[in-house]
């Protein structure tokens, strides 16, 4: 070699996510026709690699992350190459990566706001549970049926008040609830999983169609790697807490794999004595009882994934998730008498005893080989979301039952230069089972889409998409969605979008109950009947972005609006009600839901990340959300009746403003994080505004990294037990609503010792 070529080249730069989180190690092969070389990128995605002069193609594959190829580059000195990754198997058929060579970037295409929550951004923060990586988006809201608890059930709602408007995907397989239409996220622990990607609204061209408009939880499996690689991990904490895991990933010759193995207990931070007034309370305890309310948590998750490559352009893979909790939600299903006396021996009011436990099974088997100028993608997937419990629950999550899903997909893709066109669907059937129904109620789903995007012209980039969806149920729903971007510089780009969507009646919604299977309310109104007329609700989504992304800076901002037509509701027989008729009238009265007036979701959403000194990310958000109904009559459902529906009034728990800050910080075999979260007025809690403050710091010591991770370090809104009554009181019709306040766990510590190979 002569020493002109052994001075030249040096390839160097830095690989992050959409989000501007750095993707640390990311493995780079270099092609030059003669030789490879090879490199990985370290723990603030830098990396660096001296190559021959000439033609090269550079190679990015990264745990979690679609594979991306770059060049031919020509390399004549050394250059500079930034580049961007999106996670695999996202939910929208978007840009795969993104390079910036020597300063001149190539712009990312983001038509709906996207964040992806990184596998190595969980563990700096020694974060457990999905939750805690979904609590910094300013879109995202906790619905809190049971209360704050940590055992209580905890569905996500992007954008809007309503979580079954909101789909949660494993690897894009659908995991929404037939009972509630939602799913319960509080469980799932991180060690599963190599990324959450968040897709806000409704993109122009989603994979899974157009039967939700809040947007998108996708939640990316453990991924087999190039290279092997093992972690096990075993943390003790506060209350009682306790995790172990086990991560194990590869490839032997065309056989690839990956392996999680997760169990965590806790014992809880409710576990005292308690006189339950199982007859109610006025001076007096009218029937006391002995009760022991606890929180004590056993979950237990296994993910299996394999994948075989048949070729560089054809692979079968199969992948099989499960998770199965117990929890005693004693602690958070009953509430003190007297907010002040909560210790031993206090008066309580409730249910009474009451255990959950949560078992969910996610099967795919999936294949992907060419076809043409194309990929043939297919899919057979099947999973079950059931609930037992016991005891008197509280809400809908406190039911009994099994919701069974399978599926079966096909669709041809062609990804170009310069154009992307996909074409397929999905046949799907759900069926429903509980000790509630009596029955099996069911449905099936046949959906159909084209979509695609290309560039008709410098600087503009158009994509779009037509879906057509028809339910045994309720008929036929066809939509469409379409986006153009508009580069105003370098790496920089403004896009619009508009599309239209519907929410699916849920099955339980439409079904008729006995009147033997339903409670009365003090009026003599039957409660929670279902209507088979029932229609979806259905939606136009309106969103303007814009994008700037330099070398240490990104910037996104987006303005949205939906407006959501005939949205489902709950008819209440107020003026009988009121007048006594429901008590001895005959036929009875029923509250049912039923398709009226409107609603508005709009808001505003801004995201930093900037990086600086080196061995420092900032990452910081701000949200506005504001969603209120309109053109509701007085006998929907309203604070008259006992519900909380006003028109022009903000739905009760989304707070209009929502923001986080977190600092990651690496330098050399340290590492460290600090994140905290705002909640706004009229947040999940009904509490004031607050903080949540998160922070961790640790050291490598070779292969073995310590680590100290607090949550909720200053105990905000904390407590052990929800206050009936002591919320911020909700405007109302004829005045303020009383609401129950909850409370998150107290400041917590855990110590974390992971191994890696």
């Amino acid at each position: 070699m002569t020493l002109a070529a052994a001075l030249c080249c040096l390839i160097h730069g830095r690989v992050q996510t959409r989000s501007g989180l750095p993707v640390a190690g990311a493995a780079f092969t270099v092609l030059d026709g003669r030789s490879e070389d090879h490199t990985i990128s370290d723990a603030r995605g830098d990396f660096s690699i001296r190559v021959n002069p000439g033609s090269v193609i550079v190679v990015v594959v990264a745990q979690g992350f679609k594979s991306a190829e770059i060049g031919p580059m020509r390399v004549a000195g050394d250059e500079t190459l930034d580049i961007t990754l999106v996670t695999a198997d996202t939910a929208a058929l978007r840009t795969i990566a993104t390079a910036t060579v020597n300063g001149a970037q190539t712009n990312v295409y983001q038509f709906v706001p996207s964040v992806d929550v990184t596998r190595s951004q969980l563990d700096q923060m020694g974060f457990s549970t999905v939750t805690q990586g979904l609590a910094d988006i300013p879109s995202v809201t906790f619905a809190r049926p049971d209360g704050g608890a940590s055992t209580a059930p905890v569905p996500v709602a992007l954008r809007g008040p309503d979580p079954s408007e909101t789909l949660v995907t494993l690897d894009g397989q659908v995991l929404n609830n037939g009972n509630t239409g939602d799913l319960d996220v509080s469980q799932l622990p991180v060690s599963a999983f190599s990324a959450i990607e968040v897709s806000e609204g409704l993109g122009p061209i989603d994979s899974e169609g157009s039967n939700t408009f809040g947007g998108a939880v996708n939640l990316l499996s453990l991924q087999p790697t190039f290279r092997p690689h093992a972690a096990a991990s075993y943390s003790i904490g506060s209350f009682g807490r306790s995790e172990g895991w086990v991560n194990v990933t590869g490839m032997s010759g065309p056989f690839g794999y990956a392996i999680d193995l997760d169990n965590t207990q806790e014992h809880g931070y409710v576990d005292q004595s308690a006189i339950l007034c199982t007859g109610g309370f006025t001076t007096t305890c009218v029937k006391p009882v002995p009760e022991h309310l606890g929180s004590t948590i056993s979950a237990r998750t296994m993910l299996l994934n394999l994948l075989y490559n048949v070729s560089q352009r054809a692979d079968v893979g199969f992948r099989v998730f499960t998770l199965g909790d117990a929890r005693d939600m004693s602690g958070t299903e009953n509430a003190p008498v007297h907010p002040a006396d909560q210790g031993p021996g206090a008066f309580f009011q409730g249910p009474g005893e009451a255990t959950l436990d949560q078992i969910l099974r996610a099967y795919d088997l999936h294949a992907r080989l060419p076809l043409g100028a194309g990929t043939v993608l297919a899919d057979a997937s099947l999973d079950d979301d059931g609930i037992g419990f016991n005891g008197s629950g509280i809400s809908p999550y406190d039911v009994s039952h099994v919701d069974r899903r399978q599926n079966l997909s096909l669709s041809w893709v062609r990804d170009a230069d310069d154009y992307s066109m996909a074409f397929g669907g999905y046949v799907r059937h759900e069926s429903l089972a509980g000790d509630f129904i009596g029955t099996t109620l069911a449905q099936d789903i046949d959906s159909f889409f084209a979509r695609g995007s290309f560039s008709p012209i410098e600087r503009v980039h158009l994509e779009g998409g037509i879906f057509l969806s028809d339910y045994s149920t309720f008929g036929t729903s066809l939509d469409g969605r379409f986006g153009v971007a508009y580069d105003v510089s370098r790496g920089a780009a403004v896009h619009v979008s508009v599309g239209t969507g519907f929410r699916a009646p849920l099955l339980v919604e439409r079904f008729v109950f006995p009147l033997a299977a339903l409670a009365r309310d003090p009026n003599g109104v039957y409660l929670g009947q279902g209507n088979p007329a029932e229609n979806p609700e259905r939606a136009t989504e309106y969103e303007l972005g814009f994008s700037q992304r330099l070398a240490d800076t990104q910037l996104d901002v987006s303005l949205y609006r939906s407006n959501l037509r005939n949205p489902i509701e709950n008819f209440y027989p107020l003026a009988k009600a009121t007048s006594g008729g429901c008590v001895s009238g005959s036929p009875p009265c029923f509250e049912y839901p039923i398709n009226v007036g409107n609603a508005v979701y709009q808001g505003l959403e801004l995201r930093l990340v900037q990086r600086f000194l080196q061995t420092f990310t900032l990452r910081a958000s701000y949200g506005i959300n504001i969603a209120y109904p309109e053109n509701l009559p007085a006998t929907v459902s309203n604070p008259t009746s006992g519900g909380s529906l006003v028109n022009g009034e903000q739905f009760l728990n989304i707070p209009p403003q929502q923001a986080s800050l977190g600092i990651d910080w690496t330098d050399g075999a340290w590492h460290a994080g600090i994140d905290g979260f705002y909640r706004g007025r009229n947040n999940e809690l009904n509490a004031p505004p607050f903080s949540v403050l998160d922070a961790a710091v640790g050291h490598r010591f070779g292969s073995v990294d310590l680590t100290v991770a607090g949550t909720n370090l200053t105990s905000a809104q904390s407590g052990k037990f929800t206050l009936l009554g002591q919320g911020v009181p909700y405007s109302g019709v004829s005045g303020p609503i009383a609401t129950d306040l909850y409370a998150l766990e107290p400041a917590a510590v855990r110590a974390i010792v992971t191994f890696r190979r």
